[in-house]
Parts: structure tokens; sequence; C-alpha cells
């Protein structure tokens, strides 16, 4: 029954630009329920996939009202970018971190930011927690409740208006492809320990408590090291935003 599934919707894929808005709507039903499922096994247990869903067929309704098909040539990836648009606009209208801790991430991006360019290096979680005045267990701890927020879900979301196509503007493919860069350098100055986390979670779409079993830690720790890595990479990418710094080296 799947496999007949995925072979109808190949064989509708390959001619969107002749199908009816209905025959648009059945093509993207089941990819929204796929986006779905994929992004909750990666979120907290209290996100219901239902919701996601709801929110996924919205962002699919939008997407075949506003539908250019001379703008965007294949509708599948048009319809990705809104779906996984509207789902992340979901996650942030029921994002649980509260304004007190918004405000303690911003503190401990800026004391990482600054401990990198006071060090040259990637500072350590228990120089993090000294900077910031309490215990290693404490910042830990903070650093998993930071991660089970969704609101670091969207950290590179992509409106449903700058969708990629064939006919983008060299502009904003430099753009693109310049932050990709910049991305992935700043995920190379992190220890080594969260790259291989990051990997784990966001390349091979492992869940957290499978990391643990791979990495032979518990999944809080995980959790753990997600919300640490996830502040790190912001205080590198505002750097680099922001003007001239030192990189700092990998700590291993």
């Amino acid at each position: 029954m799947l496999n007949e599934s995925i072979t109808s919707y190949a064989a509708v894929s390959v001619n969107t630009q002749n199908a009816s808005r209905d025959e648009l709507i059945r093509l993207g039903l089941p990819l929204v329920r796929r986006m779905a499922f994929r992004m909750a096994r990666r979120l907290p247990p209290n996100v219901d996939v239902d919701d996601l869903i709801g929110a996924g067929t919205e962002g699919l309704l939008k997407a075949v009202h506003c539908y250019d098909r001379e703008r965007f040539p294949d509708f599948e990836p048009y319809a990705k970018t809104r779906i996984r648009g509207a789902i992340l606009d979901e996650l942030r209208a029921n994002d649980s971190l509260t304004r007190y801790g918004r405000s303690r991430m911003g503190e401990i991006t800026t004391t990482i930011r600054t401990l990198q360019q006071e060090l040259g290096r990637q500072p350590g979680e228990d120089e993090v927690a000294a900077r910031l005045g309490m215990p290693l267990d404490q910042y830990q701890r903070l650093s998993g409740d930071l991660m089970r927020g969704p609101a670091l879900h969207g950290f590179s979301s992509v409106s449903g208006d700058e969708a990629a196509s064939t006919a983008a503007h060299p502009d904003a493919l430099l753009a693109d492809a310049d932050l990709k860069q910049h991305l992935a350098e700043a995920i190379s100055q992190l220890p080594e320990r969260a790259q291989q986390v990051l990997g784990l979670y966001y390349q091979e779409e492992c869940t957290q408590a499978e990391i643990g079993q791979i990495l032979g830690v518990t999944e809080s720790r995980v959790c753990q090291i997600l919300g640490d890595a996830t502040m790190r990479l912001r205080a590198l990418m505002d750097e680099t935003n922001g003007g001239a710094g030192r990189k700092p080296r990998t700590r291993r």
C-alpha cells in the first residue's frame, strides 16, 4: 500500500504545471504528514504531531493558493518551504520558553561570545558557568531546559516567499551560500563532542535517545549538549555578522 502511494505521488509530481488545485492538494497531503512526523520525532514529547499536521496542511493550502507556476516550475520544493514555515510558526506560537528563559539564553550567548574573544578559543562549560556565577550542573540543566523549548528549532527557517526556484536571483543564491558557509565554519569551531551530537541530530536525524545510546550518555545529557552547542553557534554567528573578531580554535 505504501509503495503504491509513493508511486502515485511520484507520478503526480512529474507534471505539476498542469495540475489542478485539488490535484496539488492531493499531492501535498502525504508530504505534510511526512514532514510533520519527521519534525515531531526530534521535538519534546509534549508537542502533538496532529497539531503539526494541521499547521502543515494550512501551509499547503496557502502554497496551492499562492503557487506561481512560472516562478516555481516544480511545486514540491515550493510546497515544502511553505509547509515547513507553517509548522515552525505553530511551534513558535506555542513556545514554552518563558521571557526569563529568553533573557537567560541571551545572557549565556553574550557570555560565550565574550569568552571566545578573550580566550581565543571555545570556552569549556565550566568556564561559561563560572563567568555566569553558577555551578556547572546548574548551567548544564539550564542548557537542557532551553533546548526543550521549541524556540531553538527555528534557528534557520525560511519564509514561503523565499522558496528557491530555478529562476532565483543570483544575489539571493550568493547570500544563501554565504550563510551556509559561515554556519559550516562556525560548526567546525565547536568542541568535538558538540559537532558529533549536532551531526547526529540534524544530519542523521537521530532522536536524543538514539544519540544517547550511540555516545553512551543519558538522553538528558544529549539535550544539554545540544542546548549548549546552539548557544555557541549563536555566539559565533553573531560575531561573524557583527564584525571582525579572532576566530577561536576548537577545544578538543
